[in-house]
């Protein structure tokens, strides 16, 4: 494909590997490829043409940064890891996870929880409409599209208990399989281009040049044109806390632009129900804007802790848009001015007294980063399952080098 996009995912979950004409490390292929445990190539400009429909191809990632797709059926080795000895490292090693059916086999591996568990592969996987699609259907002009909503949500009251009981029960089964570890999840965060492909999502979705700044995260929320789907979405997060029990369950915010901006989604989230620090409720926000780690005093009056998404920061840090294969080269978290920002946050973060973690992709691709987060403080980082026992052994290798380096004075 040139690029894939939500509405890919129940192809993908059955995909033995993927390859993209376009796209970067950090685009929806790569990403989904990694949560699944599958092999992805991205940004291979001619791969559509070059690969014979029905071609039996190997995809390799063992290269590193640099993916390859052989002819044929090559043979390949699988290294096993005895996990029965492996001591906990002081910095939590956490994971993303946003499939429910993965959850109860991931969490056996060595864990402290889930530090991004992301609501969008529920929603697209599980749910499959858009959410104003299921309250009001009769704003949906496609007769296919009305009738297979009609077919989703047979049996249910309506479109909303539908979507409801189908998020919190994707949602419980994760923390379920975790409990009683805490599982961060991050209210929805698809971009406009991403909504418009769920069922009926066009008839409510506007046009943007670059959705990837655009209406998307605590803007969606505290805005008319989505405010109804949010309160979905708290309808079903206080469900699996309050009525299911699940109180380790945490929310989290992304793409909070401003101080007023997060002030208004709080006040909105308490009103339906879902108040900071009843509960035992902690509410986390994404530190993923510059504006974020300038201003992280006046944000952590406000909420319980961050979370720094490195995809998001690298790309604003450095104006690279990180879905563009042309400028991929640029795209890097270990540049001096990403790592300046990320120990902004971490600083910040401490300071102030709040949980600072890290949940993008960095510390499971680069080593010197898992190193980096560690050398200064940060609490958690959160790695993909496939990368997350050899990060694990490389930051214990780091804090046993600094704790001799502090014993020796």
């Amino acid at each position: 494909a040139d690029i894939t996009t939500p509405d890919w995912e129940p192809v993908m979950k059955i995909a033995s590997a993927i390859v993209t004409n376009h796209g970067g490390r950090t685009c929806h292929a790569a990403i989904i490829a990694r949560e699944l445990g599958i092999p992805a190539v991205v940004g291979c400009h001619d791969a559509t043409d070059a690969v014979p429909e029905g071609e039996t191809v190997t995809v390799s990632c063992a290269g590193g940064d640099e993916g390859r797709v052989y002819t044929g059926a090559l043979p390949f080795e699988i290294e096993r890891t005895d996990l029965s000895d492996m001591p906990r490292p002081q910095t939590k090693v956490m994971l993303n996870l946003g499939n429910p059916d993965l959850a109860f086999a991931t969490s056996f591996l060595p864990n402290d929880g889930v530090g991004l568990a992301r609501l969008e592969f529920i929603i697209n996987e599980y749910i499959q409409a858009h959410p104003l699609a299921l309250l009001h259907p009769h704003k949906v002009k496609d007769v296919d599209d009305c009738v297979r909503i009609e077919t989703l949500t047979h049996g249910y009251k309506d479109g909303a208990s539908y979507f409801v009981q189908k998020l919190s029960e994707g949602v419980a089964t994760i923390a379920a399989a975790f409990w009683p570890k805490p599982v961060v999840v991050r209210m929805s965060d698809f971009k406009t281009n991403e909504y418009a492909t769920l069922l009926g999502g066009k008839w409510f979705e506007p046009e943007e040049a670059n959705p990837m700044i655009g209406f998307r995260g605590a803007a969606r929320y505290v805005h008319p044109a989505y405010a109804e789907g949010f309160a979905l979405e708290c309808q079903a997060m206080k469900r699996v806390r309050d009525e299911m029990g699940f109180t380790n369950v945490k929310l989290m915010i992304p793409f909070c632009r401003r101080v007023q901006e997060g002030e208004k989604v709080l006040q909105l989230m308490a009103e339906h129900g879902l108040k900071r620090g009843e509960n035992q409720l902690e509410i986390y926000v994404m530190c993923e804007i510059p504006n974020n780690v300038i201003q992280i005093d006046a944000f952590a009056e406000i909420f319980d802790g961050f979370s720094i998404g490195s995809n998001d920061l690298t790309q604003l840090t450095l104006g690279v848009d990180r879905d563009s294969e042309i400028v991929a080269n640029d795209f890097d978290e270990r540049d001096e001015g990403v790592k300046r920002m990320i120990k902004m946050a971490v600083d910040g973060a401490r300071r102030n007294q709040r949980h600072s973690g890290l949940c993008g992709q960095a510390p499971s691709d680069y080593p010197e980063m898992a190193e980096f987060l560690v050398e200064i403080g940060i609490d958690s980082m959160s790695l993909n399952p496939d990368t997350l026992l050899k990060t694990t052994q490389h930051i214990l290798q780091v804090e046993q080098r600094l704790q001799q380096s502090k014993a020796a004075g």
